[in-house]
């Protein structure tokens, strides 16, 4: 390439960087003597369009070429990101150098020096031919030090880059992707499986001290969850019972809850159900684990796909992998609807393994767990618990007695309508405060 970019640099693991159309990009207007060349002009506008993209997004450090250098390193799918992904380096951390631990793993060691000479390029030269401001580059990195994650948690990676010790970026960079992953599950917390999978950019980030009423619930969950993390047996769930009652807000708190330690949590909506094998195979293997959440499930009398999902569950030839927890949350005990024709079918002699059939896909789950409506008291325990957290009134009746009117007009009592009621009112506090000033 040219000095910014020097040939003996080595991006063998990071041949993201070296493919990158951004950078290439970059490389050629460094040494770009012509700026007025329509080719360049070209370059140059292809490059804006990619940095602009970084707008709105957390910032890494203090420009969007660092975010999109960062970006590239912490998404790397190469040999030492997955092997950091597996813990291999928390296994040969006894190793007295990084090229020791990279000889062991079989890759090549990582070229920090180089990648931070690039992250910390300010683009001064383009920036001044071509008068657009991309903001300054890190001019401390000791402050970036004295505070890491203050940012985003990409901001981790710029950090590790920024050592000059190669055994502590090594570490550093390894417990990066032994959080978060390598590759293209790096991104996110949590995905949809649609065939592949495809990352959730606006995650809900619940969290337990959200979910009022349901203590005994969570902590079944939570316990369970450890158990995966851990690499211990851990069960597949089944949360059954009233609608707005904190099903699948429970399993996103465990995906809030959970993030930096590896734990990517994947939506499976009903239509996808078939290709459960193919995700359990694409999650095999990984360092990462996985909560396989499938929502509001429930099969009609008719439908016979409930037979290969049991198979899936339990039973079937190819077992779980460890490192997955199939979640379901239904409305129903039995998620298989029950009608009355199956006990009373006189085409069937043996009416009750008919029965048994349809209720046993419930009894694969390790652990179910059951939520009710609340009653009177425990409603407006939560309506209280979530006024407090919102910094609403509490004092005297008026909030009882309108939660209370609320719940008969909207369904009947569930920590969902709670919730649907505190939002309303600070809301609507909101409004009276603007009208009074």
């Amino acid at each position: 390439m040219n000095e910014l970019f020097p040939s003996n640099c080595n991006f063998v693991l990071f041949a993201n960087i070296s493919d990158d159309e951004a950078v290439t990009d970059a490389a050629f207007l460094h040494g770009c003597a012509d700026p007025a060349e329509d080719v360049r002009a070209d370059v140059w506008n292809s490059f804006q369009r990619t940095m602009l993209e970084g707008v709105g997004a957390e910032k890494v450090g203090a420009s969007y070429w660092q975010n999109h250098i960062c970006a590239l390193v912490a998404s790397s799918d190469n040999p030492f990101s997955r092997a950091a992904e597996k813990g291999v380096y928390v296994a040969l951390e006894g190793m007295s150098s990084p090229e020791d631990i990279v000889a062991a793993i079989g890759v090549l060691a990582a070229p920090y020096a180089d990648l931070f000479r690039l992250a910390a390029y300010e683009l001064s030269r383009i920036k001044d031919m071509y008068l657009w401001d991309f903001g300054e580059s890190v001019d401390n990195v000791a402050s970036l030090m004295a505070s890491p994650g203050s940012g985003s948690r990409r901001e981790r990676v710029l950090v590790s880059l920024s050592e000059s010790d190669d055994a502590v970026s090594t570490a550093m960079l390894a417990a990066y992707y032994r959080s978060y992953g390598a590759g293209k599950l790096e991104a996110y917390d949590s995905y949809r499986w649609d065939g592949s999978f495809r990352g959730v950019p606006q995650m809900d980030r619940i969290r337990f001290d959200d979910l009022i009423g349901v203590d005994r619930q969570t902590a079944a969950l939570r316990e369970n969850t450890e158990f995966l993390m851990r690499g211990l047996p851990a069960s597949n769930i089944l949360l059954y019972g009233d609608a707005g009652t904190g099903k699948s807000s429970s399993i996103k708190a465990l995906a809030t809850e959970f993030a930096d330690r590896g734990l990517k949590l994947v939506a499976i909506p009903k239509a996808h159900i078939a290709e459960l094998p193919a995700v359990l195979s694409a999650a095999s293997g990984r360092g990462l684990k996985f909560i396989l959440f499938i929502d509001d499930l429930s099969f009609e009398e008719d439908e016979s796909s409930y037979k290969s999902f049991k198979s899936v569950i339990e039973g079937g030839v190819g077992s779980r992998p460890d490192n997955v927890v199939i979640c379901v949350t239904s409305n129903r005990r039995n998620i298989v609807k029950e009608v009355w024709k199956d006990r009373e079918s006189a085409d069937d002699i043996h009416l009750r393994d008919n029965i048994q059939e349809k209720r046993s896909l419930a009894d694969r789950f390790g652990l179910t767990l059951v939520y009710s409506a609340p009653a009177k008291d425990e409603y407006l325990a939560i309506v209280a618990g979530l006024a407090e957290k919102a910094g609403l009134d509490t004092g005297g009746n008026e909030l009882e007695a309108a939660s209370l009117t609320w719940e008969v007009r909207h369904g009947g009592r569930s920590g969902r309508v709670a919730r649907q009621f505190i939002d309303y009112c600070i809301s609507s506090s909101a409004i009276d405060g603007a009208h009074n000033h």
